[in-house]
């Protein structure tokens, strides 16, 4: 059977110490394959580890295969069975499939290098890293929380598998740090929309609630006060008595009430007000306070502050606030 050789592409070839190479801190990214030579299905890069080096328990959307170049690796996994660390030296392949949590540490004495085949936006992940984070940085964590939430990267601080980080910046704990950065985050990000609302958008429908924006808004920043006294409660050891179904209808429905007529100007002032003294307290929590259980609602199983954190605090603003952008188109 003939064959057209005149329509097949060519291969590449790289010369060894040759093609994009840049530092995250003192870590080297040396670039093998991009995604435009495989038409966007993988790429393939070499990351040489300083000693006691490697990336925080993360998960991605996407897969990757890592193989050990040089040196040892320690690699922790988490799945439903808890953490498992198991040491790696060359020639092992450890494949870590999309969204499981997983992390890597050099525990060489000396430099030590990983062949990592992974989706092309993670590379573009670790070029916007190395701009942040060049060779001689200072770490800040909440550069990389912005930079690794714009890629769908999931850094997980605490608990079980988690690797030990050196609080910063007045925190008690990486963390709680982590979490009080998502929740000021969410909060900023609701006061940014609700500031461009005209009078009609501000009066328009929330399809989840039946209350207006203005209501809707209002609603999320009382609550930022309230939720952080009892979560402080919980966290500790003194939590308050769980409501009932009933009685937060009953509150809700007396909050749209007396709210209806909230300006804009109100609910902002009340979120910056609310939300800077719920982020403090977050961030004030230490990492065995966030894991004390308490019940917020009759009938609900327990669950752990750092739990409540993520799922009261910072998913309702995100909850309502998509509502709210539904809403206003």
């Amino acid at each position: 059977m003939a064959s057209n050789l005149a329509t097949r592409q060519a291969c590449s070839y790289l010369v060894p110490g040759g093609g994009e190479r840049f530092h995250i801190f003192d870590d080297e990214v040396a670039v093998k394959v991009d995604g435009t030579e495989t038409a966007g299905a993988y790429a393939v890069v070499t990351i040489t580890t300083a000693p006691g080096g490697g990336p925080p328990l993360h998960a991605h959307p996407g897969p990757e295969t890592l193989t050990v170049l040089s040196g040892e690796f320690a690699f922790t996994q988490c799945d439903a069975n808890g953490a498992s660390t198991f040491r790696a030296g060359p020639g092992a392949v450890v494949h870590a499939p999309g969204g499981a949590p997983h992390r890597f540490e050099n525990v060489s004495a000396t430099p030590s290098t990983l062949l990592i085949v992974f989706e092309p936006e993670a590379l573009e992940f670790l070029r916007e890293a190395g701009t942040a984070f060049p060779r001689g940085a200072e770490p800040n964590m909440e550069t990389m929380l912005a930079l690794t939430a714009k890629y769908h990267i999931e850094s997980i601080y605490g608990g079980e598998g988690t690797r030990p980080e050196p609080p910063r910046d007045g925190a008690t704990s990486e963390q709680a740090r982590a979490l009080a950065w998502r929740f000021s985050r969410a909060n900023d990000a609701l006061i940014e929309m609700i500031a461009r609302c005209g009078p009609e958008q501000w009066r328009a429908i929330c399809a989840d609630t039946g209350w207006t924006v203005g209501v809707q808004a209002h609603h999320v920043a009382s609550n930022h006060g309230p939720l952080a006294t009892m979560f402080k409660q919980i966290a500790e050891g003194q939590p308050p008595t769980p409501m009932t179904t009933e009685l937060l209808d009953a509150v809700n429905a007396r909050h749209a009430r007396e709210f209806a007529n909230v300006t804009r100007a109100e609910t902002i002032a009340l979120l910056r007000k609310g939300g800077a003294m719920a982020a403090e307290t977050y961030r004030r929590l230490t990492d065995a306070q966030l894991a004390r259980t308490g019940t917020m609602l009759v009938g609900t199983p327990p669950s752990s502050v750092a739990g409540l954190i993520a799922y009261l605090a910072i998913g309702e603003i995100e909850r309502h606030g998509q509502a709210i952008r539904d809403a206003i188109g």
